[in-house]
């Protein structure tokens, strides 16, 4: 979506669009670096330490949740989402030379906060394009994450609320044979100036969704039922002239 656009729609709000634009562009570099950097044998750590170097050099001055520049997920523990210490959950453990590592970074220019989400795929010791994979559990689990984003894009409009989206996407997750894996229950949440302030979808937020207006992420972390895997992709979007639209 072009910028002037986007300024332009939310020019008399409290959403700093300017600085979230910025971040967010950190965020999506960030990514496609990290596709380049993923090998076997890095730990979590060095993963980590490498998001957050690359996203500083970028010009991100902080990260707005919890003070933390990226989750990072792979191994055994992909389908991790919880309170536990991600770094002591992963202490000596490194990336196999096949494995699925999540990276979910989260850069911030002043009260602007980028967000995205990617689920990578190493096989052989090289990070492949998922449609590749050997792996029908990951081939499978990343079709459906496109499909679930097409379902929001599609299913958004002036009377829906969070409640309602969340009915949606979750009633068809299921009738696939998937779980949500967030441990709050939600798929996703506003862009705002203060981590506290997020409104989330799920299923209690009975706010109707167009007319709260702000930039919003769709962020489903999902398994299998009867899988080991946890996939997640994550975008941000706005609703503009009657749609929702990725951003940028």
């Amino acid at each position: 979506m072009e910028k002037k656009i986007l300024i332009d729609h939310y020019k008399d709000t409290a959403v700093q669009i300017g600085n979230i634009l910025d971040a967010q562009e950190i965020a999506i570099a960030c990514l496609k670096h990290m596709k380049t950097y993923l090998r076997p044998g890095l730990s979590r750590e060095e993963i980590h330490e490498e998001c957050a170097r690359y996203m500083t050099k970028l010009g991100s001055e902080g990260w707005w949740i919890h003070n933390d520049p990226a989750l990072i997920l792979f191994g055994k523990h992909t389908a991790y989402s919880g309170r536990e210490d991600p770094a002591l959950l992963f202490e000596g453990m490194k990336v196999e030379e096949n494995d699925l590592i999540t990276i979910d970074v989260a850069p911030m220019i002043k009260n602007g906060w980028g967000d995205m989400a990617r689920s990578f795929v190493m096989e052989k010791g090289k990070i492949i394009d998922w449609e590749t994979s050997e792996n029908e559990e990951i081939v499978e689990g990343m079709k459906l994450e496109h499909e679930l984003h097409k379902l929001f894009i599609d299913s958004v409009n002036k009377d829906m609320t969070f409640s309602d989206l969340h009915e949606t996407i979750n009633s068809f997750l299921l009738s696939r044979g998937y779980r949500n894996l967030d441990y709050h229950g939600n798929f996703g949440h506003t862009i705002e100036n203060d981590p506290g302030d997020r409104v989330t979808i799920d299923k209690d937020t009975h706010i109707n969704i167009v007319a709260y207006d702000k930039p919003i992420t769709f962020e489903p972390h999902i398994c299998k039922m009867d899988g080991t895997l946890g996939i997640k992709y994550e975008n941000m979007y706005a609703y503009i002239d009657g749609k929702m639209r990725r951003i940028p």
